[in-house]
């Protein structure tokens, strides 16, 4: 770069906050090598969002389409096209539906470049924080709330002063804080408020600690309003956390992998913290006798999701003890590979927590009367492929999602990004339903040392120990994440509902399955 371009560049980059209209108007003096081109995209992407202006958007993501098909992979390239495509989709969604057409399709790219960032390693740490910032921000807009909140925890702890995501999480939690307080009986089963209002007074002692970082990550517009906020959460009471000594309660804690949102010491110390539930359903006089097996359901994913998370506990750390007997002895492969019931438990424990979409599909379709319910599969349930046409949604589900089913538009948006699709191309969480499918009907082969093992056999899919440990750690915080969804999906229908002439209401408060099996007074 020219020393001319270089302070070019500077002044353009002041000007992008102070007169985005200005910057604008001068972009065109850029050069045309990668770095000018690349500077322009994002002058055009930041200055258009900051003035509304579609077309500077669009204009910046063209180039950065153009850079990143004729340059390799380079995060910073990546990054900045999914936060262009991010925001064209903001700015177009007022035209589009959310769930189809060039909205979804741009927020569908955008999910797949930031999750390139993601599993790329030669993304610096603040890029990596800030992106997971982005892909939380883009989640809240697609309505997957608990997967927005997990990306703000993680990128807070990639680096522990990104004040931006401390304040989305924040902000986020206060609004449900708001909505738990209003319709206690449908929502108490989500979390404890006491300890969600404690992540909010923690969270607003961070982000006052880091008023800098978030002026540098965000601009100093946004201030005034961010610092109004903590001043209202720094005055929730402060109370230290208690210890949890159980490890296995301990690591659900650390990782925030309860289905509740946030949970109490107390429960803890209960051991009862999987809370949610479905807080009621709508039944006429015409439905068959006895409590709607939608509760059943209920009951049997929450199971099986406890049981992948403290199996996946179990094994996960190759010198701790487990409960499983190694019994079996194995040849060596001489390729590092780790073989016994330990790695056998570990691929067990992602196919179940990833099954559960399959469970969460059914319930749906019998939920909403579908025909076939029981042959349902979290793949079939939307619709299908049609060659030369696109994916056609299913009558019944695009009935749902143009009526403003959000929980089911979230549902619908994680099923786009563990599949393939025709124009677009592989999801970015597609790993985890490959490896779903490789250990049910074919073979995982885990290596704990040494990289790129591969078969030239379609029969074996080899992956780093490490790398799959938090590939099933991602697969329950998904599983968790749909589960919140369907009980959402089952408060906004019922929400919807006809209230029918002598329908009657079955809450939660059925009895409690311990208390009638006498393991509890």
């Amino acid at each position: 770069m020219t020393e001319r371009s270089d302070s070019l560049t500077r002044e353009l980059q002041e000007l992008r906050d102070k007169s985005p209209a200005e910057a604008l108007r001068r972009v065109d003096e850029l050069d045309e090598t990668p770095n000018g081109r690349a500077t322009a995209a994002i002058i055009l992407i930041d200055c258009g969002d900051a003035l509304g202006d579609l077309a500077s958007v669009s204009r910046g993501v063209d180039i950065l389409e153009a850079l990143s098909a004729e340059i390799a992979f380079s995060p910073d390239i990546a990054y900045n096209l999914a936060n262009g495509l991010q925001l064209r989709a903001r700015h177009s969604v007022e035209s589009e539906m959310s769930f189809r057409g060039q909205v979804a399709d741009d927020r569908f790219r955008a999910r797949v470049h930031f999750g390139a960032v993601m599993n790329d390693t030669s993304a610096s740490l603040a890029t990596q924080s800030r992106m997971l910032t982005n892909i939380g921000i883009l989640f809240l807009e697609t309505h997957r709330w608990v997967e927005a909140l997990d990306c703000f925890q993680h990128a807070q702890r990639i680096l522990p002063t990104n004040a931006v995501a401390a304040y989305q999480e924040m902000r986020r939690l206060m609004s449900l804080a708001n909505l738990f307080f209003q319709k206690e009986e449908t929502y108490r089963s989500y979390c404890h408020v006491d300890a969600l209002c404690q992540r909010v007074r923690y969270l607003a002692s961070v982000i006052s600690k880091n008023y800098d970082v978030f002026e540098q990550f965000a601009g100093a517009s946004a201030l005034p309003e961010v610092q109004k906020a903590v001043e209202q959460a720094l005055t929730f009471d402060e109370v230290p956390a208690k210890p949890v000594d159980i490890p296995y309660f301990s690591f659900v804690r650390r990782n925030n992998i309860a289905l509740s949102l946030h949970c109490s010491t107390e429960e803890f110390s209960s051991g009862r913290f999987d809370l949610l539930t479905i807080p009621h359903v709508h039944t006429s006089l015409l439905d068959e006798s006895g409590v709607p097996e939608i509760f059943a359901m209920m009951n049997v994913m929450k199971a099986d999701f406890a049981f992948a998370r403290q199996v996946f506990f179990e094994v996960r750390e190759d010198d701790a003890g487990t409960p499983y007997f190694e019994t079996t002895s194995h040849a060596d492969t001489l390729d590092y590979a780790v073989y016994g019931v330990r790695y056998s438990a570990l691929t067990t424990a992602q196919r179940i927590a990833f099954d559960i979409l399959d469970k969460i599909s059914v319930a749906i379709a019998c939920y909403l009367k579908l025909p076939q319910a029981q042959k349902t599969s979290f793949i079939n349930i939307w619709g299908k492929q049609e060659k030369g046409k696109g994916f056609l949604l299913s009558g019944p589900v695009e009935a749902e999602l143009i009526g403003g089913n959000q929980p089911l538009i979230a549902l619908f948006n994680i099923f786009q990004d563990v599949s393939r699709h025709e124009n677009l191309g592989d999801g970015f969480m597609g790993a985890q339903k490959q490896f779903r499918n490789s250990s049910t009907h074919r073979f995982t082969v885990l290596h704990d040392m040494g990289r790129d093992h591969s078969s030239k056999l379609s029969a074996i899919d080899h992956n780093n120990l490490e790398q799959f440990e938090q590939l099933t750690l991602a697969s329950l915080r998904l599983a968790r994440a749909a589960l919140f969804y369907f009980v959402d999906f089952i408060i906004f229908s019922e929400r919807h509902k006809d209230n029918a002439q002598g329908a009657l209401v079955l809450s939660s408060e059925v009895p409690d399955h311990d208390y009638i099996r006498g393991r509890k007074e």
